[in-house]
């Protein structure tokens, strides 16, 4: 992997270029709806059942995919709009990639007085002009920050997803089992044990025993630096705006 770096202690995460909803093997689809939170019409039913028929992976929020833990672009959030128009149940599905910015959207209108009955079939016509699921291995050429990543995605989600895990590798800290998974070009992910969550990636850095880390955290994900010294794994976390401290995994 080739990597031009416009900081030594910065690493951005990769977009991919899909243009379309199509593009996307995961659908990431949340539990409610902000535009129906008091009231679901069976909407998030009924989306994640027409997903499916056009051979989309659902994916829940809470249980999110390795490879999609490792590179969330790999994924399009789902979301559904009420459009307001007199006498008609109106919404809009909406596709957004993971920079927020909408991949793809589609709308739909019912006359049908009932309002699941209503929502329901504008959902159906909404979806009939979504196309099946066509995803391929597309290059990741840009980053939203200065820095530019090459490579070839699939290869980092092909091992991961087949669990090339180093079960020898068994690393603890703070009483928990971490372990490690090889994906390519000495790249590797830290993985606990526990719940399989990937916490985060490692690429190296121009000097020995130096990484560039993204941290896969629950409030977002950034950049550190990380370190291999003898069996342990260091990381380098985030514990303020400016202010740091180091996690020590041991063999």
């Amino acid at each position: 992997m080739k990597i031009i770096l416009s900081s030594l202690f910065l690493i951005a995460l990769s977009s991919l270029q899909a243009q379309n909803v199509t593009d996307y093997k995961y659908v990431i689809v949340p539990q409610l709806f902000k535009d129906f939170a008091k009231e679901d019409f069976q909407l998030n039913t009924g989306l994640k059942t027409a997903l499916r028929k056009k051979d989309y992976e659902v994916v829940n929020e809470n249980s999110i995919p390795l490879d999609v833990q490792i590179n969330p672009c790999l994924a399009t959030k789902a979301n559904i709009e009420e459009v307001k128009v007199m006498f008609r149940n109106n919404l809009k599905v909406t596709f957004t990639d993971c920079n927020n910015a909408v991949v793809s959207s589609y709308e739909g209108s019912s006359k049908e007085k009932d309002f699941t009955k209503g929502y329901q079939e504008a959902l159906t016509f909404a979806m009939n002009q979504v196309g099946k699921q066509n995803a391929k291995d597309l290059p990741v050429t840009k980053t939203e920050n200065t820095t530019t990543i090459k490579e070839t995605t699939n290869k980092v989600v092909t091992q991961v997803s087949n669990k090339t895990v180093e079960n020898k590798n068994v690393y603890k800290s703070n009483g928990k089992n971490y372990t490690t998974a090889s994906t390519n070009n000495n790249e590797f992910v830290l993985i606990d044990q526990e719940n399989s969550q990937v916490i985060a990636q490692f690429y190296p850095a121009a000097q020995q025993n130096i990484f560039h880390v993204t941290v896969i955290s629950q409030n977002g994900n950034y950049q550190t630096i990380g370190y291999l010294n003898g069996n342990n794994i260091i990381i380098e976390y985030k514990t303020g705006d400016k202010s740091w401290s180091t996690t020590t995994y041991s063999k």
